[in-house]
């Protein structure tokens, strides 16, 4: 009777595999691949309804027309795209003409259902090819980080962000050549306690210090070397030293605040530096020259997205690797205004989200590594 019962169980489990084999097109089915109308083009037109995004915005209404209105006023003083982007139709007249419609008639919605028809009747909705023309995007977070310093070197506060030398020039020197030749010497604009305080101020672009005195100076990105942009997370994965699905700036500050001798020579290994410039504003601005938002703005590379202008982003939960993945999280869906860039932001597969200023901000952000996609919207 164990035998047949055996048996039994070894001929279902052969019959549950045919059938996920057979169903897989229904079970697996994947989106139709976005082909552009023209060679180059980022972003597709989605014509059929059906392949839409549920428009439904998950944060609040004050913070999107703040956005919006920063982006406005950046149309205002630029009247062309300066980054290379020129997609027909995406000329910056549209763009502004886009938004102040949006603003008006988002303002004027009272539930999801009323924004979809709103946006359905009155705009044309562009989806990103993102990877492989399959509409993946990843996303990533970034913010402002606050940490202690000092105007000159101390015994505590060892470790300098730099301004543009004189002799600035791109491409300018390795990160490991300007560190070992002493090349920025006298160029020093604050010091900070660890070098990798340092390090994560070049990455997130903008920082605020709190010196002994009790005032509070800001810094902010100024040019970079002209090198490529190397992840030091990603080499760490790439080592073996964290799993890919672990990666996160908590397990990336927690690695070498345990292995603080490895901290160095994997710096080293990222040929592009960042210069920086005292501010005046508490807020960081963006590529664009307008302050970004906390969960309304985002960067991407501007030579393959419009500069300025009305995305919507939807994220989906985080997956685990294994059979069936896991999702850890809630998908999350939102407007966001295209107002920032960054090193490692390039390409129609990435973006980046401003997440704000402090350490719950930088907790959120650097916690956040999904995929997800991202639309964006133009007046009919």
């Amino acid at each position: 009777m164990k035998l047949k019962s055996n048996v039994h169980t070894v001929l279902m489990l052969v019959v549950l595999c045919v059938a996920i084999l057979q169903s897989g097109c229904a079970m697996f089915k994947k989106r139709p691949l976005l082909v552009p109308r023209e060679s180059g083009d980022t972003l597709v037109e989605i014509t059929d309804p059906k392949l839409l995004p549920n428009f439904r915005d998950d944060y609040s209404r004050d913070t999107l027309m703040r956005s919006i209105d920063n982006s406005l006023d950046y149309f205002k003083k630029v009247k062309s795209n300066p980054y290379g982007f020129n997609m027909a139709g995406f000329s910056h007249q549209n763009l502004e003409g886009t938004l102040r419609f949006f603003r008006e008639g988002f303002l004027n919605c009272g539930s999801t259902e009323k924004l979809n028809q709103f946006i359905v009747q009155n705009f044309r909705v562009f989806q990103a090819i993102g990877k492989e023309y399959e509409g993946q995007v990843h996303f990533t977070g970034y913010g402002t980080p606050i940490y202690d310093g000092s105007l000159t070197p101390t015994g505590q506060f060892r470790y300098p962000l730099y301004k543009k030398p004189a002799d600035f020039r791109k491409p300018y020197f390795t990160r490991r050549e300007i560190e070992e030749r002493g090349l920025l010497k006298g160029n020093e604009i604050v010091y900070l306690k660890s070098k990798l305080d340092a390090y994560l101020i070049h990455v997130q672009g903008s920082g605020q210090i709190n010196l002994p005195s009790g005032e509070r100076v800001y810094v902010g990105y100024d040019a970079d070397s002209g090198h490529k942009y190397a992840s030091i997370g990603r080499m760490l994965v790439m080592d073996g030293k964290i799993k890919e699905d672990d990666l996160t700036l908590s397990t990336l500050i927690a690695y070498f605040e345990q292995h603080p001798n490895e901290l160095d020579s994997y710096l080293k290994r990222n040929d592009r530096f960042i210069f920086f410039k005292r501010v005046t504003h508490a807020v960081p601005y963006g590529s664009i020259n307008v302050p970004v938002t906390a969960m309304r703005s985002i960067a991407t590379d501007k030579k393959v997205f419009p500069a300025g202008g009305l995305a919507f982003a939807v994220l989906e939960p985080r997956k685990k690797k294994g059979w069936f993945k896991k999702k850890v999280g809630t998908e999350k869906s939102f407007f966001a205004l295209d107002q920032d860039t960054g090193s490692a932001i390039l390409t129609p597969a990435r973006a980046d989200m401003y997440f704000g200023i402090g350490d719950q901000a930088m907790l959120e952000a650097g916690n956040l590594n999904t995929y997800g996609q991202l639309y964006y919207l133009l007046k009919r």
